[in-house]
Order: C-alpha cells, then sequence, then structure tokens
C-alpha cells in the first residue's frame, strides 16, 4: 500500500493514547539516497511506546525526488512536501508545518538509522526529562578508511560520539540535525528554524537558541546513524571547501552572540592558534608521511581562513564584501565539489 499524503486522525479512539514522532527528512537531488534512507525509516521499532509518520521536505529538486517519495510504498506513513525556497531552514520548516507529531526527529538524506534509533532517542528523552535530544553519529566507512582518514576529518565528516553514556551536551557541543528529536513544546517556545543560512547552520542557531532558552540539550550513544560518504567527499578539494564554509558558519554564529569586537578576538586568537599550532603538526605529519594528518591539519587551516574572511566580511562590509567567494559557499555548489 502506497502512503504519500495521508493524514493523522489525532481524535480518533486511542489515537492519543501514545504520542506521534514526525521524522523530518530534508533532501536535495537526492532521489537513490533518499529512496535508501526511507528503507531504513520504515523498519523503525517502536515497542508500542510510540507511533511515527515520516515528512520527505524536497528542496526543489530537480531529479526524481517527488516521484520517489509519492511513490514509497511502506505501512508507516511518508508523505511529501515540496519547498521552493532554497536552504535547509526553509525545507526543515516546510517539514514541520506539514508534520502532526507531538516530538520531531531530524534526519538527513544521507543516512542509514539503526533499527532502534529513534526508540533510543525517546528513551533518552524520558529518561533525562530532556526535550531536546541528539544521538551518535557513524560513518558508513570501512575501519581501514577510518583510521587512514585521522580523528579531524573523521570529525569534518561530521562524526560525532562526544561521550560514552546519556549525557548533556556541554557548552561547546550541540547537536545537530542530522540525528536529533525535539519536542513540539521547544518550537512553540523558541520558534522554528532560521532561513537566512544559504549555506548551512540553521540547526546551530536552532539548537544555540533551544539550551539559551533553558532546554538542556542530551546526548545518547545509542541512538546511531550511520552517515554515507560519497567518493567525491574524501577528496582534498571536499574538505576545503567544507571546513571554508562551516567556519563561514560559526563566524555568523559568533558574530550574532558576541558582535564585532568578540569576532575581531575570536578571529586573531585563530589565526594564532594557526601559527603556532596547526602549521608545525602539518609540517611534523607531513615528515612522516601521514596522509590523514596531513588533510586534518590542512582542514584546520583551512577553517580559519573562511573564520577569518567571514569575520572581515562582518566587520568592515564595505572593505571586504567577498561576495564572489562566499557564493563559493553556498550548499549546493558543494554537492558538486570532486565530480568531473
Amino acid at each position: 500500500m502506497t502512503q504519500t499524503h495521508a493524514t493523522i486522525d489525532r481524535t480518533a479512539p486511542g489515537a492519543r493514547n501514545v504520542p506521534l514522532v514526525s521524522v523530518i527528512v530534508p533532501t536535495f537531488n537526492r532521489a537513490q539516497m533518499l529512496r535508501d534512507a526511507l528503507e531504513t525509516l520504515v523498519r523503525l521499532r517502536t515497542d508500542g511506546r510510540f507511533t511515527y509518520e515520516v515528512i520527505v521536505a524536497d528542496n526543489a529538486s530537480t531529479d526524481n525526488t517527488r516521484e520517489v517519495a509519492q511513490r514509497f510504498e511502506s505501512t508507516v506513513p511518508v508523505r511529501y512536501v515540496f519547498c521552493d525556497r532554497p536552504g535547509d531552514g526553509p525545507a526543515r520548516n516546510q517539514g514541520l508545518a506539514a508534520a502532526h507529531g507531538d516530538w520531531f526527529a531530524f534526519f538527513d538524506d544521507d543516512q542509514l538509522a539503526t533499527p532502534d534509533w529513534l526508540l533510543e532517542l525517546f528513551s533518552a528523552a524520558r529518561m533525562a526529562q530532556a526535550l531536546v535530544v541528539g544521538g551518535a553519529v557513524h560513518l558508513d566507512l570501512t575501519e581501514e578508511q577510518s583510521r587512514r582518514l585521522g580523528p579531524i576529518c573523521r570529525k569534518a565528516l561530521r562524526e560525532l560520539k562526544p561521550y560514552r553514556d546519556l549525557h548533556p551536551y556541554s557548552d561547546k557541543i550541540l547537536p545537530g540535525c542530522g540525528n536529533a528529536l525535539v519536542s513540539r513544546e521547544v518550537f512553540d517556545s523558541i520558534g522554528r528554524f532560521g532561513e537566512t543560512f544559504r549555506s548551512g547552520g540553521s540547526d546551530t542557531d536552532f539548537f544555540g537558541r533551544a539550551r539559551a532558552a533553558g532546554f538542556m540539550p542530551w546526548y545518547t550513544p545509542r541512538a546511531v546513524i550511520r552517515h554515507r560518504i560519497p567518493p567525491h567527499r574524501l577528496t582534498p578539494d571536499y574538505f576545503r571547501w567544507d571546513a571554508l564554509q562551516g567556519a563561514e558558519n560559526t563566524a555568523t554564529h559568533n558574530f550574532k552572540r558576541v558582535g564585532r569586537a568578540g569576532v575581531a578576538v575570536l578571529s586573531l586568537a585563530r589565526l594564532a592558534q594557526s601559527l603556532l599550532v596547526h602549521v608545525p603538526l602539518l609540517a611534523i605529519a607531513w615528515l612522516r608521511r601521514d596522509p590523514g594528518g596531513v588533510l586534518g591539519r590542512k582542514t584546520r587551516l583551512w577553517r580559519t581562513e573562511g573564520y577569518t574572511r567571514k569575520a572581515l566580511a562582518l566587520i568592515a562590509p564595505r572593505l571586504f564584501p567577498q561576495r564572489q567567494f562566499f557564493a563559493t559557499l553556498d550548499m549546493r555548489v558543494g554537492r558538486t565539489i570532486g565530480h568531473s
């Protein structure tokens, strides 16, 4: 049976006995990956503790994403919505507008869910009495590939395993929308995702606002997703683009929090750290013929470059606009990096 635009009758007998979780999946031009992701999402365990639906939020794809989502066959409701405004924030907000859930789980189109993923997020929320919970992100790579990349590059590819047990996130770590569960209460309190982040970062902004509003985020290592890594993401060109793009988002977030003077100080601190730490460690990795270490230190230096350039644009926009440079950091441009 195909479930595409089914609606949930929350007033039906027994409908409110258990919570409903809406799994929101923003997507852009990844029809095959989306199909694989949905195959894992419709086979999740619930143990009768909740029900769930899946919302595919298409961010104006030009491939057959619509067909994949609307023709996907499952006993779990899978619904499709279209968003013509570019960016992860608008797509997630479109998914939220269509969702019926008491809770919202966030998942990316290039991921695979383990069978207990959503159940573990929900269990952690209940155990910690938390309204925001994030889980572990493992890379879908071989052990040899992971070892050769090294920890810095694995982190750049979104590997996330900050704690061994159920634990609140520290001040320097936030969940991401690749693996998170959020109560409707949080959105009712602080609003939805910002829509001005053309190159990503709306999740960092949202979870930062949630924590500032008193919603302490918790982490569980038991809620695992596997992040798929296409070959083009293992190229130096992609690591450079990703480092620049991530650093731009960080500088923008910091500017909102600490202003021009604060961003200037943070930028100088990053430059000093690069000169005193990362440049020497890059030389050591090169001498040791450690390709993962070399790429990792280059990644840290590229992040410094991206942060510094964005800081200059924010502090003195007339002198350092760099519009053409920042246009290359759009999320959709990143899809073309490393492809011939």
